[in-house]
């Protein structure tokens, strides 16, 4: 289940942010409540532009036009009256997480914000209310909007990635019961401290499930075994020994010995193996003395 987002940022900080006064949204409001019979005609041009668009004909459809006609009031009112709220900042994240969800892109989003912000300046210039003091505040209103946006999808994209790695992480370790009371883990490519962790975490959580006696590490595919890679394999060994189960690491070929003796890596309390084969085979062995 996906864990509820605790956004930090409130209608205060986006006044701050863009340097937005009191007095610049009274502006706001004073003009914006002189323009109300425009916002049909706004609406239309917006829609308008949204059905000829080729650039976001993929993702510019009937049902999203829909969507956005059925709040075209809270829509109007937010921004030509100046209601910079929580409120407001919250009904933008809501909007930025639906229509992200809905597969809409952050491109084609403020593509929609911004054709939408640029009918309303029209609006104020056709009724003579397009002053430097208006245009301003409204400016640095409509990117408030793009602020909030990009950073829901930003946040949906960064956990998107986070998922993806922990896919990846996942397929990296897949432990595997090749006998009975017997594990298999074959590590391949690089070993760091991050994916280390995540191994060991993954292998004492088997061993704990399946209660098995023995844990074969198989490094026969690991690119590159250093120091840290030789100790980040003592740990494991000895984390699976205080559970009671017995690791054995396969797949030492010639110049991985060597490597550890060059760097005098004292691994005497572990047991290892040529093969795989080997280490199944020594395994069973033992479950049957």
């Amino acid at each position: 289940m996906q864990e509820r987002v605790v956004w930090t940022k409130d209608a205060d900080y986006y006044k701050e942010q863009y340097l937005i006064s009191a007095e610049e949204l009274a502006v706001l409001r004073a003009a914006g409540e002189q323009i109300s019979a425009e916002r049909r005609l706004v609406y239309d041009a917006l829609y308008d532009w949204m059905r000829k668009s080729e650039r976001y004909a993929a993702f510019f459809n009937e049902e999203l036009i829909t969507a956005i006609s059925s709040d075209e009031e809270v829509f109007w009112d937010d921004v030509v009256l100046g209601r910079l709220t929580d409120t407001y900042v919250n009904t933008q994240r809501h909007y930025g997480e639906h229509f992200s969800m809905a597969g809409l892109s952050l491109e084609s989003f403020i593509g929609i914000l911004t054709c939408f912000h640029e009918h309303i300046r029209f609006a104020f210039m056709r009724n003579g209310l397009a002053t430097f003091e208006l245009m301003t505040a409204f400016k640095k209103f409509a990117q408030v909007a793009v602020d909030i946006v990009t950073e829901v999808y930003n946040h949906k994209m960064a956990c998107t990635l986070q998922e993806q790695n922990d896919s990846l992480r996942e397929l990296s370790t897949p432990v595997a019961q090749i006998w009975d009371g017997v594990l298999l883990l074959p590590l391949v490519g690089f070993i760091d401290s991050k994916r280390a962790q995540d191994i060991m975490q993954r292998m004492l959580a088997e061993v704990g499930e399946t209660q098995s006696k023995f844990f074969i590490l198989d490094i026969s595919g690991v690119a590159i075994v250093d120091t840290a890679v030789a100790n980040h394999l003592i740990k494991m060994s000895k984390a699976a020994k205080l559970m009671g189960c017995n690791c054995i690491i396969s797949g030492i070929s010639g110049p991985i010995a060597q490597t550890i003796v060059e760097l005098g890596i004292d691994i005497d309390e572990i047991r290892t193996t040529s093969s795989m084969r080997d280490a199944l085979r020594l395994a069973i062995r033992e479950q049957k003395e």
